[in-house]
């Protein structure tokens, strides 16, 4: 894949010799176990493991030199050279094995097979770990190299296609751009896709284009369009992003003359949502129509004794948003009216004018299960409450998702509940250290919030997935600059762990290839967590292609390196089961075991025979699928047919009433005489 012909002292053939597969090479995992790893989960082997191939090695035949009679007649001394030896697993051809001279440049390549993707290259004595390097320059000893190939991962949107839709960002016109990488990999990887920013109200509505006298709105449709024709030629959904937000909107919508009383906010928000809905109907699958309207840093509510209209930006508990100030000025309090209203108007205004669409709420650090995640529920809850009483027509929730950000971070936010409440126990560690494999929290972890959020109801998306590798969002030692942006596996920076005020990593690590195992296993929990509530999952979007196409790219927070070359993640979350050793899938069987649980309740004896005989043989098989197991196809199958029976079920035809029974009447009764004995004379 890299480089070209080796520098050679010699044109001799190298050795082959076969080696076991492993996806982390024997001095990555030296280095990981020296870090504190045990177990499995970070030398796990792929699925299909890796075919042996012959080992391009080593060691070349000396150099045949005529021997010299004494350092007077040869003129100089024999030039000392060492070996360079390559051990290669899995299915690709390599180069670069021989005998060098130090200060030699040692070219290198490796290429994979078809369908499969290469490893990188790892040595003791160069320090390397997975690094992706095309050339060395030769020490004074002799260097092992280890390299894998392995299988390429399989397409997300297959992998997940019995789970939820699998996403990804457009930025621009290069993600679609023909005969790109990028491209390339939105095709074969996500079926729904959202645009990173031209969907956002101040790109739809720029301020300009608000007159500042009238108020009168001039959109601008074309890049949005562009996006929104293209995905849907691709064959992929669109999800829309966003509709009301305090950041990236337009002052003049709900500021100043133009929109800044509750009247003028609200009419322009109605006026915004109308235009904006009816523009890409039937275009566009869902919406966040509010976007992270609750203040950050929100690790404890209690919704029985606490209001979460406190907790707002711009109530007072602090934060900014001009939505929420708008609506305060004008507000009757006599009459009811709270700042708050408007995420209710938002809804309400994107339920009547887009009635086919998908209302989700988002906000990030949701995975704070006692804290924001309750407080968002609590809004939702009270939201759906109000629309309920108010448009008892509509049958729907007005709020019917929570979009759950998670731009999270690897060792602050663990993926599992603790034992007492996962769904999956064995993959749980109570005791481990929140950047160990099985790490969990009860009070805010992935799972914990999922089950909040489905057992309130609601159904969940994860809406801008990334998982970062350092400790906080300023903690990254390459520094915020994209133009720092380093891979985890390049050696010129193999040792740079931290930056002053920012040592998470210090005494866990030697070196930051480390941290690429880590992040596996962790993506690798992550879905495994998702694929366990997927019946109440709509979608999980990544949100960039690569670590450097990332808003935080300093932090290598996803599944390809900066050449689109697949990072363990990538492998880790195509298939969770094998990075965790769990055999067979993942399913979620929470939806199925609720319709048995209803199936049962019914009294079958007051349907029709044949509907009857339906719903017992769905019911049947159904049991058996929960009881055998299976992949989630076969669950999800098993489900819908046996929602399918309850709902083709006919009541029995009640018997027609009985005519009167027609008797000749009795003959009337004679009035009762009493039988008077004759008194003696």
């Amino acid at each position: 894949m890299m480089g070209s012909t080796a520098q050679r002292r010699d044109g001799a053939l190298a050795r082959t010799t076969p080696r076991a597969a492993r996806w982390i090479a024997t001095g990555a995992a030296a280095a990981l176990a020296t870090a504190g790893f045990a177990g499995p989960a970070w030398s796990v082997t792929p699925e299909p493991e890796p075919e042996p191939t012959e080992t391009a090695t080593a060691t070349a035949e000396p150099e045949v030199t005529a021997e010299p009679t004494s350092e007077a007649t040869s003129g100089a001394v024999a030039e000392a050279t060492y070996e360079v030896e390559i051990r290669s697993t899995g299915r690709g051809t390599v180069s670069g094995a021989g005998s060098y001279a130090p200060g030699d440049t040692v070219e290198l390549t490796a290429v994979p097979a078809a369908r499969h993707v290469w490893g990188g290259w790892t040595s003791a004595e160069l320090g390397w770990i997975g690094a992706r390097v095309s050339s060395f320059t030769m020490p004074e000893g002799d260097v092992v190299l280890d390299t894998t190939f392995r299988h390429e991962m399989a397409p997300l949107a297959h992998a997940y296609r019995d789970y939820f839709d699998v996403g990804n960002i457009w930025s621009g016109s290069q993600t679609y751009a023909e005969g790109s990488p990028n491209s390339a990999t939105v095709d074969r990887h996500y079926s729904v896709m959202t645009a990173e920013n031209a969907m956002k109200p101040v790109e739809l509505l720029p301020n300009a284009n608000i007159d500042p006298a009238t108020g009168a709105f001039t959109f601008r449709w074309d890049v949005a369009d562009q996006f929104v024709n293209e995905t849907l030629a691709r064959g992929m959904d669109v999800h829309g992003h966003v509709l009301v937000w305090h950041g990236q909107s337009p002052a003049r919508i709900n500021s100043g003359t133009t929109g800044g009383t509750r009247a003028l906010a609200k009419a322009n928000m109605e006026r915004y949502i109308r235009e904006v809905l009816t523009h890409f109907s039937g275009r566009v699958v869902s919406w966040d129509v509010v976007n992270e309207a609750f203040v950050d840093g929100l690790d404890e509510f209690d919704p029985a004794t606490q209001d979460w209209r406190d907790f707002l930006r711009g109530g007072p508990n602090g934060g900014f948003s001009p939505w929420y100030r708008a609506y305060a000025n004008g507000a009757d309090a006599a009459a009811g009216e709270t700042p708050s209203d408007f995420l209710y108007d938002a809804f309400v205004f994107a339920r009547t004018y887009g009635p086919e669409v998908r209302l989700e709420y988002n906000d990030f650090n949701i995975f704070q299960s006692e804290g924001k995640a309750q407080a968002v529920i609590a809004m939702a809850t009270d939201l759906n409450a109000r629309y309920a009483a108010e448009h008892p027509q509509d049958p729907r929730p007005l709020v019917e998702a929570i979009g759950l950000q998670s731009h999270n971070y690897i060792n602050q936010t663990p993926a599992f509940a603790c034992s007492d409440l996962t769904r999956l126990p064995n993959l749980v560690d109570d005791d481990a250290a929140e950047w160990q494999p099985g790490a969990c929290s009860d009070h805010a972890s992935v799972e914990r919030s999922l089950q909040l959020i489905t057992e309130a109801g609601f159904t969940a998306s994860i809406s801008e997935l990334d998982l970062q590798v350092w400790e906080a969002w300023n903690g990254e030692p390459e520094g915020s600059n994209p133009a720092g942006y380093r891979d985890l596996t390049d050696p010129s920076v193999a040792d740079r762990i931290s930056k002053d005020g920012f040592t998470y990593w210090v005494g866990k690590i030697t070196n930051r290839a480390e941290l690429e195992a880590i992040q596996a296993q962790r993506y690798a929990e992550y879905f495994a967590v998702y694929k366990k509530y997927s019946a109440d999952i709509n979608r999980v979007t990544f949100w960039g292609l690569t670590d450097q196409l990332n808003w935080r790219a300093t932090h290598n927070p996803q599944l390809f390196n900066s050449d689109f070359s697949e990072k363990l993640a990538a492998a880790a979350v195509a298939d969770p089961e094998r990075w965790l050793g769990v055999r067979g899938q993942i399913t979620d069987t929470s939806a199925l075991e609720e319709v048995v649980a209803s199936a049962r309740t019914l009294d079958l004896r007051a349907y029709t025979g044949r509907s009857a005989a339906q719903v017992r043989a769905a019911l049947g098989h159904a049991v058996g699928v929960l009881h055998r197991g299976g992949p989630q196809a076969r669950v999800n199958a098993a489900t819908d047919a046996l929602v399918a029976a309850v709902d083709a079920l006919e009541l029995r035809q009640p018997p027609p009433p009985k005519p009167p029974h027609h008797r000749p009447p009795h003959p009337p009764r004679p009035p009762h005489v009493p039988h008077v004995l004759p008194q003696a004379a």
